[in-house]
């Protein structure tokens, strides 16, 4: 019996066993950072790809970080054009010997070149190649290595004229360019992302303004980077940020939802070979700025564990702002029922820009953090690894290990509250006491989101809890000003 016992464990899935690792990083130092792409290595370590400056954009220098599986820096590696801005936007990792990657070579009064290199995960450089191109800035850039082993590239380019074109690439693995098309039929569209569908040397992409007839739109492009058709997102979707393909029929996008109203919000859709939408679900609603992860916001390994991620509370005014927002992070099943929605942040301001889903079944969150009390228009990189669950155990930092399964802002505040809140706490009864010990709010969070009007509270200071089913889930204080 224990022989049989002993070969049932030894057959269990390796992934079954693999701890979920989990930590916060703050990456901070005296130049302006941003994120640009990150990817998890067979030893579930990670290399972020970012880039930072000290006054300009034409002084943008490219950085490689290392970074352990429990969230430590090891290594680094620092890129520069002397004459301009050097920035890789993609990396697209073969293997750990062969992580080819795409990005900008930027010089002022002179046309934009394509950079294409190939690094080992020790940061080994085999080759690095340049590429003239006749558009001066790209807008954003992805890529992807296709089913020929090729590595196709697509950016949407200002020219001259400052109108955008989509230009298309196809490189070698050894970096050779192989074929460059320039998409003029239409005048200043931004492209998202781009994934070969369904598989047979054809690919979509996800743009914006490229027709007028939908805020969002898919093109068709044939094996030879010719347009075939241009076809409009369903349900008024836009800054589709990412794609992912989900069958050889089917394929998720996630974007901007158009709500009509004076927030935003953003979605997720399962499509079809048709781009007709088979399963849509929101997050947000139409009074609240919550916007998707700005370069990727949809990932998974799992098909039955989709993770999407965006910015909740985001400000209008762009990287640098005052008031507080958290990365929000959702779990859906294979046809995007949603599971869960957890927090991260609230200390301050934070936007997000990528989430990876990890091997180990959990995800990485990456973005920019901004204290406006203690930075002038300098962003620090901030990551989050979490479980599937998204819980973070085990963290030394006191001040970053902290999820929430509920947000209330703006704290402070005057005339209203929001309280946002996870599925998973559906139900929960939430109370609000004055500093006094009497009860002012008591409400169900029956809905995800709750907008409370507060002008009849006098300015002070006050204490919330929420409690499930008599299970405690969450305290906090909120501070009411003056109307």
């Amino acid at each position: 019996m224990k022989k049989l016992l002993l070969s049932i464990i030894l057959c269990i899935p390796c992934h079954f066993l693999m701890c979920q690792s989990t930590f916060t990083l703050l990456i901070s130092d005296s130049t302006d950072q941003r994120p640009a792409d990150l990817i998890e290595l067979s030893d579930h370590s990670y290399i972020l790809s970012s880039f930072f400056y000290t006054s300009t954009f034409w002084e943008s220098k490219q950085k490689f970080l290392k970074i352990s599986s429990n969230g430590q820096i090891k290594n680094e590696m620092i890129l520069e054009n002397p004459d301009g801005a050097a920035m890789m936007s993609t990396m697209l990792p073969f293997n750990d010997t062969n992580i080819f990657c795409i990005g900008d070579w930027y010089t002022p009064n002179d046309k934009n070149k394509i950079w294409v290199s190939r690094i080992d995960s020790g940061f080994n450089m085999y080759w690095s190649k340049m590429y003239h191109t006749d558009y001066l800035r790209s807008n954003s850039r992805k890529a992807l290595i296709n089913s020929q082993n090729q590595i196709v590239s697509a950016t949407s380019g200002a020219t001259a004229g400052y109108f955008s074109r989509i230009f298309l690439t196809n490189f070698s693995l050894v970096g050779d360019s192989l074929k460059s098309v320039i998409d003029s039929s239409a005048s200043g569209p931004m492209l998202f992302d781009i994934i070969e569908f369904p598989g047979n040397g054809s690919y979509l992409e996800a743009v914006d303004f490229y027709r007028t007839f939908s805020p969002g739109q898919v093109i068709s492009i044939d094996s030879l980077l010719n347009v075939i058709y241009v076809d409009s997102i369903p349900h008024r979707v836009y800054n589709c940020i990412t794609m992912k393909k989900a069958t050889d029929s089917t394929y998720y996008l996630s974007g901007t939802f158009d709500s009509y109203g004076d927030g935003s919000d953003y979605a997720i859709m399962l499509l079809d070979q048709n781009n007709d939408c088979l399963k849509i679900s929101v997050i947000g609603k139409n009074d609240t700025m919550d916007y998707s992860g700005t370069f990727q916001s949809l990932d998974f390994v799992d098909p039955n564990k989709i993770f999407l991620a965006g910015t909740s509370n985001i400000s209008l005014s762009g990287w640098f702002s005052n008031q507080h927002s958290w990365y929000a992070l959702s779990s859906f099943d294979s046809v995007l029922n949603l599971r869960w929605t957890k927090y991260y942040g609230g200390d301050a301001y934070y936007v997000l820009t990528n989430v990876v889903a990890t091997k180990d079944g959990g995800a990485i969150l990456v973005g920019t953090r901004y204290d406006y009390l203690t930075q002038n228009n300098q962003l620090d990189i901030f990551l989050v690894k979490v479980d599937e669950n998204g819980v973070i155990t085990n963290v030394e930092n006191q001040q970053f290990n902290k999820y929430h399964d509920v947000i209330i802002y703006p704290n402070p505040g005057s005339n209203y509250l929001v309280i946002e809140s996870g599925q998973q706490i559906c139900g929960a009864q939430f109370r609000m006491i004055s500093i006094n010990g009497k009860e002012v709010i008591h409400t169900s969070l029956i809905n995800r989101r709750v907008k409370i009007n507060t002008q009849n509270l006098s300015a002070g200071t006050y204490f919330w809890e929420i409690l499930l089913n008599d299970r405690f889930v969450e305290s906090g204080k909120w501070i009411k000003l003056s109307n």
